[in-house]
């Protein structure tokens, strides 16, 4: 999974019209180590959705930009607009994040 590493490519990619989920997670953070692969397995089941990885720590302008407070946090983003939200490795609400992408 892509893992976005610069500031103008998180903004470019959440600026499309294209719905994208990101995983902003952190190394050191145990329920990023434990809901990362399952994330992955998310974003492969559901390939009509772009998910991506920001490493809070390796980019902290993105991280700002997203408001990100707590690890893991996974956004949608369409058009430059916040279009979903979940703080913490709960695997439902992550997949819920993923259906309402494709729909928005």
């Amino acid at each position: 999974m892509k893992v976005i590493e610069s500031v103008e490519e998180f903004q470019q990619l959440i600026s499309g019209d294209k719905a994208v989920v990101v995983d902003f997670f952190a190394q050191w953070c145990p329920p990023c180590k434990m809901i990362g692969p399952r994330f992955v397995k998310i974003s492969e089941e559901n390939p009509d959705v772009t998910c991506v990885k920001v490493d809070v720590d390796a980019n902290t302008g993105a991280a700002r930009i997203a408001g990100i407070r707590a690890m893991p946090t996974f956004k949608s983003f369409k058009n430059g607009q916040v279009i979903g939200e979940v703080v913490g490795a709960n695997e439902g609400a992550i997949r819920q994040l993923v259906e309402k992408a494709k729909t928005a």
